[in-house]
Protein backbone atom coordinates (compact mmCIF):
# COMPACT_ATOMS: atom_id res chain seq x y z
CA UNK A 1 0.00 0.00 0.00
CA UNK A 2 1.41 3.48 -1.30
CA UNK A 3 1.79 6.00 1.83
CA UNK A 4 -0.69 8.45 1.83
CA UNK A 5 -0.18 10.66 4.46
CA UNK A 6 3.17 12.64 3.55
CA UNK A 7 2.40 15.29 5.76
CA UNK A 8 2.70 12.96 8.81
CA UNK A 9 7.15 12.86 10.08
CA UNK A 10 7.79 9.23 10.80
CA UNK A 11 10.37 9.03 13.81
CA UNK A 12 11.81 6.38 15.16
CA UNK A 13 13.86 5.92 18.70
CA UNK A 14 16.86 3.97 19.49
CA UNK A 15 17.28 1.14 22.17
CA UNK A 16 19.59 3.22 24.00
CA UNK A 17 16.72 6.27 23.90
CA UNK A 18 14.30 3.28 25.44
CA UNK A 19 16.66 2.68 28.41
CA UNK A 20 16.80 6.40 29.43
CA UNK A 21 12.97 6.85 28.81
CA UNK A 22 11.87 3.89 30.85
CA UNK A 23 14.44 3.20 33.37
CA UNK A 24 14.64 -0.21 31.75
CA UNK A 25 17.72 -2.86 32.76
CA UNK A 26 18.43 -5.17 30.64
CA UNK A 27 18.46 -7.90 33.17
CA UNK A 28 14.95 -6.87 34.33
CA UNK A 29 13.86 -7.73 30.54
CA UNK A 30 15.46 -11.13 30.30
CA UNK A 31 12.85 -13.72 30.07
CA UNK A 32 10.12 -11.32 30.05
CA UNK A 33 7.45 -10.22 27.23
CA UNK A 34 7.73 -6.53 26.06
CA UNK A 35 5.30 -4.83 23.45
CA UNK A 36 5.93 -1.55 21.89
CA UNK A 37 3.27 0.40 20.99
CA UNK A 38 3.28 2.70 19.19
CA UNK A 39 6.72 1.37 17.96
CA UNK A 40 6.65 3.59 14.88
CA UNK A 41 10.33 3.45 12.94
CA UNK A 42 12.30 2.39 15.99
CA UNK A 43 15.26 -0.06 16.50
CA UNK A 44 14.15 -0.81 20.21
CA UNK A 45 12.74 -4.43 18.71
CA UNK A 46 15.89 -5.07 16.69
CA UNK A 47 18.03 -4.16 19.81
CA UNK A 48 15.87 -6.22 22.62
CA UNK A 49 15.77 -9.50 19.93
CA UNK A 50 19.50 -9.11 19.52
CA UNK A 51 19.67 -9.70 23.23
CA UNK A 52 17.45 -12.14 23.70
CA UNK A 53 14.35 -10.58 25.03
CA UNK A 54 11.13 -11.10 23.47
CA UNK A 55 9.87 -7.95 22.18
CA UNK A 56 6.92 -7.22 19.64
CA UNK A 57 5.82 -3.66 17.59
CA UNK A 58 2.58 -2.40 17.03
CA UNK A 59 1.81 0.63 15.08
CA UNK A 60 -1.18 2.00 12.25
CA UNK A 61 1.97 2.40 10.35
CA UNK A 62 2.64 -1.04 9.69
CA UNK A 63 -0.68 -0.76 7.41
CA UNK A 64 1.97 0.91 4.66
CA UNK A 65 5.30 -0.88 2.33
CA UNK A 66 8.24 -1.18 4.54
CA UNK A 67 9.89 0.59 1.24
CA UNK A 68 7.19 4.12 1.41
CA UNK A 69 7.98 4.45 5.18
CA UNK A 70 11.12 4.42 4.48
CA UNK A 71 11.73 6.90 2.19
CA UNK A 72 8.93 8.73 4.25
CA UNK A 73 11.42 8.47 7.19
CA UNK A 74 14.30 10.09 5.05
CA UNK A 75 12.48 12.57 4.03
CA UNK A 76 11.21 13.51 8.10
CA UNK A 77 14.26 13.64 9.26
CA UNK A 78 15.30 16.06 6.72
CA UNK A 79 12.48 18.18 7.53
CA UNK A 80 13.15 17.76 11.58
CA UNK A 81 17.12 18.89 10.85
CA UNK A 82 16.60 21.66 8.00
CA UNK A 83 16.05 24.32 10.85
CA UNK A 84 17.57 23.12 14.11
CA UNK A 85 16.42 26.24 15.48
CA UNK A 86 13.23 24.86 17.24
CA UNK A 87 15.79 22.82 19.70
CA UNK A 88 16.85 26.10 21.60
CA UNK A 89 16.22 25.69 25.11
CA UNK A 90 16.36 21.64 25.17
CA UNK A 91 18.96 19.73 27.23
CA UNK A 92 21.19 17.55 24.91
CA UNK A 93 23.23 16.19 27.95
CA UNK A 94 22.04 12.72 26.51
CA UNK A 95 22.56 13.23 22.82
CA UNK A 96 25.91 15.70 23.36
CA UNK A 97 25.07 17.34 20.53
CA UNK A 98 22.40 18.06 17.89
CA UNK A 99 24.44 16.02 15.34
CA UNK A 100 24.48 13.18 17.73
CA UNK A 101 20.28 13.41 18.15
CA UNK A 102 20.22 13.09 14.53
CA UNK A 103 22.33 10.27 14.16
CA UNK A 104 20.12 8.45 16.60
CA UNK A 105 16.69 9.46 14.03
CA UNK A 106 19.08 8.03 11.22
CA UNK A 107 20.70 4.76 12.85
CA UNK A 108 17.12 3.92 14.45
CA UNK A 109 15.38 4.10 10.92
CA UNK A 110 18.25 2.02 9.45
CA UNK A 111 17.53 -0.72 12.00
CA UNK A 112 14.26 -0.62 12.06
CA UNK A 113 14.05 -0.83 8.13
CA UNK A 114 16.53 -3.95 7.93
CA UNK A 115 14.55 -5.88 10.51
CA UNK A 116 10.90 -5.42 9.69
CA UNK A 117 9.24 -8.29 9.11
CA UNK A 118 5.50 -9.60 10.11
CA UNK A 119 6.39 -11.61 12.54
CA UNK A 120 7.97 -8.62 15.11
CA UNK A 121 6.07 -5.82 13.80
CA UNK A 122 1.75 -5.81 13.26
CA UNK A 123 -0.43 -3.20 12.53
CA UNK A 124 -3.16 -2.27 14.82
CA UNK A 125 -4.41 0.79 15.79
CA UNK A 126 -5.02 2.26 19.21
CA UNK A 127 -7.26 1.79 21.48
CA UNK A 128 -7.88 -1.51 20.27
CA UNK A 129 -4.98 -4.33 20.67
CA UNK A 130 -5.38 -7.65 18.72
CA UNK A 131 -3.81 -9.58 21.81
CA UNK A 132 -5.31 -11.48 24.64
CA UNK A 133 -5.33 -10.95 28.06
CA UNK A 134 -2.23 -10.66 29.88
CA UNK A 135 0.04 -11.64 26.52
CA UNK A 136 3.09 -9.55 27.75
CA UNK A 137 4.53 -8.40 30.66
CA UNK A 138 5.53 -5.17 30.11
CA UNK A 139 4.04 -2.06 27.22
CA UNK A 140 6.42 0.91 26.52
CA UNK A 141 4.62 3.47 25.35
CA UNK A 142 6.66 6.75 24.27
CA UNK A 143 5.46 9.85 22.57
CA UNK A 144 2.31 9.29 21.53
CA UNK A 145 0.13 9.16 24.49
CA UNK A 146 0.33 12.77 26.43
CA UNK A 147 2.41 14.09 23.79
CA UNK A 148 -0.57 15.00 21.51
CA UNK A 149 -3.43 15.70 23.93
CA UNK A 150 -4.43 18.53 21.25
CA UNK A 151 -5.50 15.97 18.88
CA UNK A 152 -6.23 12.78 20.64
CA UNK A 153 -8.97 13.58 23.75
CA UNK A 154 -8.93 12.28 26.97
CA UNK A 155 -11.44 9.12 26.15
CA UNK A 156 -8.92 8.52 23.71
CA UNK A 157 -5.65 8.29 26.25
CA UNK A 158 -7.83 6.39 28.57
CA UNK A 159 -9.47 3.67 26.50
CA UNK A 160 -6.02 3.30 25.23
CA UNK A 161 -4.11 3.04 28.53
CA UNK A 162 -6.73 0.31 29.83
CA UNK A 163 -6.20 -1.41 26.48
CA UNK A 164 -2.78 -1.84 27.07
CA UNK A 165 -3.16 -2.93 30.91
CA UNK A 166 -5.79 -5.59 29.31
CA UNK A 167 -2.49 -7.07 27.52
CA UNK A 168 0.20 -6.95 30.22
CA UNK A 169 0.93 -6.61 33.83
CA UNK A 170 2.57 -3.17 33.34
CA UNK A 171 2.47 -0.23 31.29
CA UNK A 172 4.96 2.91 31.03
CA UNK A 173 4.61 5.63 29.55
CA UNK A 174 7.11 9.01 28.59
CA UNK A 175 6.98 11.74 28.34
CA UNK A 176 4.30 13.15 30.40
CA UNK A 177 4.49 16.49 28.87
CA UNK A 178 3.13 17.61 25.84
CA UNK A 179 4.59 18.17 22.55
CA UNK A 180 5.24 21.75 22.98
CA UNK A 181 5.86 21.87 26.56
CA UNK A 182 2.79 24.24 27.23
CA UNK A 183 2.83 23.89 30.92
CA UNK A 184 6.52 23.66 31.55
CA UNK A 185 6.52 26.85 34.10
CA UNK A 186 3.19 25.53 36.00
CA UNK A 187 3.80 23.92 39.30
CA UNK A 188 1.73 20.69 38.00
CA UNK A 189 3.97 20.84 34.06
CA UNK A 190 2.70 17.66 32.76
CA UNK A 191 -0.29 17.07 30.28
CA UNK A 192 -3.67 17.81 32.45
CA UNK A 193 -4.84 14.36 31.01
CA UNK A 194 -1.67 12.57 33.20
CA UNK A 195 -3.59 14.07 36.41
CA UNK A 196 -7.35 13.02 35.29
CA UNK A 197 -5.33 9.33 34.54
CA UNK A 198 -4.41 9.25 38.32
CA UNK A 199 -7.92 9.70 39.61
CA UNK A 200 -9.84 7.44 37.13
CA UNK A 201 -7.16 4.60 37.43
CA UNK A 202 -6.86 4.37 41.10
CA UNK A 203 -7.81 0.77 41.11
CA UNK A 204 -4.30 0.65 39.41
CA UNK A 205 -0.86 1.23 41.54
CA UNK A 206 0.29 4.55 39.60
CA UNK A 207 3.28 5.75 39.99
CA UNK A 208 5.17 8.80 38.34
CA UNK A 209 8.89 8.18 38.69
CA UNK A 210 11.81 10.50 37.14
CA UNK A 211 14.13 9.22 35.13
CA UNK A 212 17.95 9.72 33.58
CA UNK A 213 16.69 11.75 30.39
CA UNK A 214 15.48 15.29 30.47
CA UNK A 215 15.35 16.53 26.53
CA UNK A 216 12.25 18.71 27.24
CA UNK A 217 12.71 20.68 30.23
CA UNK A 218 11.22 19.48 33.58
CA UNK A 219 10.62 16.17 31.28
CA UNK A 220 11.89 13.35 32.98
CA UNK A 221 9.16 11.47 34.11
CA UNK A 222 7.70 8.43 33.33
CA UNK A 223 4.59 6.93 34.32
CA UNK A 224 4.43 3.34 36.01
CA UNK A 225 0.97 1.64 35.55
CA UNK A 226 1.12 -1.92 37.25
CA UNK A 227 -2.01 -3.68 38.20
CA UNK A 228 -0.81 -6.77 40.30
CA UNK A 229 -1.10 -4.55 43.14
CA UNK A 230 -4.30 -2.52 43.84
CA UNK A 231 -3.38 0.74 45.02
CA UNK A 232 -1.97 3.91 44.12
CA UNK A 233 0.97 5.28 45.52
Amino acid sequence: MPLELDNILITGRTYDEYAAFFDLDEQMLIGKKVLDCPSGASSFIKTARDKEIFAQGVDILYEYDIEDIYEQGKVSIDKIYEDSSWMDGFNFEFYRSIENHKKHRINALESFVKNYNKDDYSFMELPKLNFENDSFDLVLSSHLLFVYDDRFDYEFHKNAILEMLRVSKEVRLFPLVDFQNKHEKKEKNFSPYVYMILEDLKEYRCEILKVDFEFQPRANFMLKISKNLHKRI
